[in-house]
């Protein structure tokens, strides 16, 4: 009777083509199908992007990137030249969804008219400040931590004033942390201020010390008669001519040196809350440009922004030079922050974006076209090592039009539409088996463990049906996340048939239930 042990008939380790996202597998290269272009991958000042459907491979090449910029941060950190590329990842769980919320609460919009919504109000500057968020909070997290990593990253801005100032604001309008960490990062990195003891002490010793002088220089003068005559001459005049202009004065001179004094007192009380309103206004200048993270107290904001500028510097002066006015910009200045702190250069991988609740293409089509149309531009893209992957093609996204094609550049960049013929399939299907062979190979280390040594490859599977039918079918499929789904199906069929193996109808069957999985 045949075996329905389909891994120990055909010599597997494990079923290969029973894994659906890139995320939730081995991350095996025997078993990965990589194009020419993309072999011996090496961080470098490109930007890649990548458009294809669900299943298509986006995240696969994603994860492979991230190992080559993880191998070369290792190589990095060993040697001691620095700390490798700092990695920006959107990918993040929940943080393109926290940003989205966000900005959705700040343009108030609702869930019914979101796709126009953000379609009017989403601009590249919004996108990059999920850049900055994100950058903010890592971070913030590191200087945070107490280790030998974030003392040195603290001493480091300590050395540096600006970059001190930067690095905090950065912290209190972009990093998503709780107001104990910016508390702590403030007082280690500002000038301590004097305390209200050491302010009234300074006061009682200034005026002790001016009242001596005023005491010591009248005593000095008394014992001069010229002297004492000249300035008393000099006070009777000044009493005299206030005395003509201002008659209270002789009158009531004990009133109006009471009202003299509240004039001051109103005055300085003026002038201080003055103070305090401009700097009110400009912290919330500089926090209403920020519409993806949630704003701090006005008052935190405004208490370093006193601390950090003069308050004649405008809004304008403290973003050119702590955060940045255009996105080409922001970005420089992060990256410019970030090599300050011991990396050498700024990485930024987004993917996933089809599964961000606001950005589903099915419930908001009109919204992902506007995502991917804002990224799609040359002074962003140019700023080089930039990763995105889009779930769908540049035509289906409307990335196709004159427009946008002369706004994106996509000539100066490395621009891939992920398709996949059959001949490519046919090859992934078949690296996989192997790779679950030579797994299998590998793990046995005892003889009698049941591997023939005639094991069954790829093409004994299909021995039943025309190679004209293998192609055709083979042909229907677009990704390769549908390959997977017809081969599951298969072997499912093998397995419950052991004695008959596949025939042209069976893979009929399963290729159309591949393409109705498959969305």
């Amino acid at each position: 009777m045949p075996t329905t042990d389909l891994l120990k008939a055909f010599g597997l380790s494990r079923n290969p083509f029973t894994d659906r996202t890139a995320e939730k597998t081995e991350f095996d290269p025997l078993s990965l199908y990589v194009a020419s272009d993309l072999r011996g991958f090496k961080p470098s000042e490109t930007t890649y992007i990548f458009f294809g459907r669900r299943g298509s491979g986006k995240t696969t090449i994603r994860l492979q990137l991230e190992e080559g910029y993880r191998r070369y941060n290792d190589a990095a950190v060993a040697s001691g030249r620095s700390r490798g590329v700092f990695m920006v990842d959107l990918c993040k769980p929940g943080h393109m969804t926290a940003c989205l919320s966000t900005f959705q609460q700040t343009i108030g919009a609702s869930i019914d008219n979101w796709d126009s919504s953000f379609s009017e109000y989403w601009r590249t500057a919004d996108l990059v400040d999920c850049i900055l968020s994100y950058a903010a909070t890592e971070l913030v997290s590191s200087a945070s931590a107490p280790d030998a990593r974030g003392k040195e990253m603290l001493d480091t801005l300590r050395a540096d004033p600006r970059v001190s100032r930067q690095f905090l604001l950065l912290a209190h309008l972009y990093s998503r942390t709780d107001t104990v960490q910016l508390q702590s990062l403030r007082a280690a990195l500002l000038k301590p201020k004097l305390s209200a003891a050491q302010v009234t002490v300074g006061a009682v010793t200034v005026g002790a010390g001016a009242a001596v002088s005023v005491i010591t220089g009248c005593a000095l003068a008394a014992r001069d008669e010229r002297v004492a005559s000249a300035v008393g001459e000099h006070v009777e005049y000044v009493a005299e001519v206030l005395a003509d202009a201002l008659p209270p004065l002789r009158s009531h001179p004990k009133l109006c040196a009471l009202g003299l004094g509240t004039l001051a007192v109103a005055g300085t009380w003026y002038y201080l809350r003055w103070q305090r309103r401009v700097a009110r206004e400009r912290a919330r200048s500089v926090q209403a440009n920020v519409r993806v993270v949630k704003p701090q107290p006005v008052e935190v904001v405004a208490q370093l922004l006193s601390s950090s500028f003069s308050l004649q510097d405008p809004v304008d002066t403290v973003r050119q030079l702590c955060i940045g006015i255009s996105a080409h910009q922001k970005l420089e200045l992060l990256a410019s922050l970030v090599r300050l702190l011991g990396y050498e250069a700024l990485a930024v991988f987004g993917d996933c974006f089809d599964e961000v609740t606001l950005l589903d293409p099915v419930r908001f089509p009109a919204a992902i076209k506007a995502f991917a149309k804002e990224i799609c531009r040359n002074d962003v893209l140019n700023f080089g090592r930039l990763h995105f992957f889009f779930p769908d093609s540049r035509l289906a996204l409307d990335l196709n039009t004159d427009r946008t094609l002369k706004e994106a550049r996509f000539d100066r960049h490395f621009v891939r539409d992920l398709t996949w013929s059959r001949h490519q399939l046919e090859e992934l299907a078949e690296r996989r088996f192997r790779a679950a062979q030579e797994a299998l190979v590998l793990e046995s280390s005892a003889p009698g463990d049941g591997i023939a040594n005639d094991a069954t490859t790829f093409a004994d599977l299909f021995k039943k049906v025309r190679g004209e039918d293998f192609s055709s079918y083979i042909a229907k499929l677009s990704t390769p996340r549908e390959l997977l789904i017809m081969m599951t199906e298969m072997f499912s069929r093998i397995e419950a048939h052991p004695e008959g193996g596949l025939t042209a109808q069976d893979m009929e069957i399963a290729v159309t239930k591949a393409l109705e999985q498959s969305v």
